[in-house]
C-alpha cells in the first residue's frame, strides 16, 4: 500500500524487509538514464508529419529554388512555419522536403580559409593612398561618430576583361548600388562620380557619400578627381584599405556573394546592360536580412536623400516572395 501514497516508493519504508507486497524503488542513476533516453528520442524523429509537412514543403521549396536564403524565408514567413530555422535545415538535410543540401549555397560553397599572404611592397608605396590609409580612415571616423560611410569595389568578368561592375555599399543599411563600367580604368570610375553628383546635386551627394573606403586597385587611383567635382568643390573623402586586407571592407565583400548567386565568377559581363544590373540590385536590396530583424536593406533607407537616390538609380521595392537570386533572373 506504500506505493499508492507519497512518496510512492519503498526507499524510506521501515517495514520493507518483511513486506510481501510488490515493491518499487527509486534509483537516481536509472531514472536519469530513462529521462535522457526519452529526451533524445523525442528529438531524433521529425515532429512534423502529413499535411503539416506537405504545407511546409509547398511554402519553402519554391522560394529556395528561386535562390532565396533560408534565413530570409524564415524571417518573412515565421508565422506560417511550425518549426525553428535550425529544424528546417535538419529536414532538408534528411531529404524530407523537395530540396536538398545542394540547393543551399552555404552548405556547399564555403572553402577552407587560406593563410593570408604577405603584403607586396610595391602596393604599399602607391602615392594615391598616402594620408588615406586604413588607420587614417579609423581616425577620421572617430571625429565623426555615427557616420554612414560607403564601401566601394569592382566586380570583374572573365579574367578581368571587358565590362565591370562598380559597386557601392552603404554600411549601416547594407544597401548596394551596382553600376556598369565599360572597362576597369580610373576614368570610368570618375565618370560615375560626376554623373551621380550631377543627378543628385552636390548637397545630396555629400550627405549620402561623406566617406568612402575602397581597395588599392588602379581603377581607384584618381583620388582627387573622385573627391572633388570638375569645379574643384569637395564632395567626399576617399580612404584605402591596407594591401591584401579585403576584410577591412568586409561588408561589401560579403554582399558580393549575392551577385555571384546570379552571375557566377568567371562569366563575362559583356552581354549585360545597366538595366540588368539595376534589376539585380533591386533583388539584392529587397532580400531580408537576419541581422536587421528580418528587414530588407531598402526598408532601412528611409531618408529624403535615399528616396532621391532611388529615383535616380531605379532602386525600388519588390514583393518578398518575388525576390530571386538565381542565374535565370538575368537572361542576356
Amino acid at each position: 500500500m506504500r506505493i499508492q501514497s507519497p512518496p510512492y516508493v519503498c526507499n524510506v519504508c521501515q517495514l520493507r524487509r518483511g513486506c510481501v507486497c510488490d515493491r518499487a524503488y527509486y534509483v537516481a542513476t536509472q531514472a536519469h538514464a530513462v529521462a535522457m533516453r526519452r529526451y533524445s528520442e523525442s528529438r531524433s524523429k521529425p515532429q512534423t508529419h502529413g499535411d503539416e509537412l506537405a504545407a511546409l514543403d509547398k511554402l519553402v521549396t519554391p522560394l529556395i529554388k528561386k535562390g532565396q536564403p533560408l534565413t530570409r524565408i524564415y524571417s518573412t514567413h515565421r508565422d506560417k512555419i511550425p518549426v525553428s530555422e535550425r529544424t528546417l535545415y535538419r529536414y532538408i538535410d534528411a531529404g524530407m522536403l523537395g530540396v536538398g543540401n545542394l540547393d543551399l549555397r552555404r552548405k556547399v560553397s564555403y572553402r577552407q580559409r587560406r593563410k593570408q599572404k604577405k603584403a607586396i611592397d610595391t602596393i604599399t608605396n602607391k602615392k594615391f593612398r598616402e594620408t588615406r590609409t586604413y588607420e587614417d580612415f579609423l581616425a577620421y571616423l572617430k571625429k565623426l561618430p555615427g557616420t554612414n560611410y560607403v564601401e566601394m569595389d569592382t566586380v570583374l568578368g572573365t579574367q578581368g576583361k571587358g565590362k565591370r561592375m562598380l559597386t557601392m555599399l552603404f554600411v549601416q543599411q547594407s544597401l548596394m548600388l551596382i553600376f556598369l563600367m565599360r572597362d576597369g580604368k580610373a576614368n570610368s570610375v570618375v565618370e560615375h562620380f560626376d554623373w551621380l553628383t550631377s543627378a543628385l546635386g552636390l548637397k545630396t551627394f555629400r550627405k549620402l557619400f561623406p566617406v568612402i573606403l575602397t581597395d588599392n586597385g588602379s581603377e581607384f587611383k584618381y583620388t582627387l578627381e573622385m573627391e572633388r567635382t570638375i569645379d574643384g568643390a569637395n564632395r567626399t573623402k576617399i580612404f584605402y584599405c591596407d594591401p591584401q586586407a579585403s576584410w577591412q571592407k568586409a561588408h561589401i565583400e560579403k554582399n558580393h556573394e549575392y551577385i555571384r548567386y546570379v552571375i557566377p565568377k568567371g562569366k563575362s559581363l559583356d552581354p549585360y546592360t545597366q538595366e540588368d544590373f539595376t534589376i539585380l540590385a533591386n533583388h539584392i536590396n529587397n532580400t531580408k536580412r537576419l541581422q536587421y530583424n528580418g528587414k530588407a536593406p531598402i526598408e532601412l533607407a528611409a531618408s529624403d536623400e535615399f528616396r532621391e537616390l532611388f529615383r535616380v538609380t531605379g532602386i525600388q521595392p519588390i514583393p518578398a516572395d518575388d525576390v530571386m537570386l538565381k542565374p535565370r533572373l538575368l537572361k542576356p
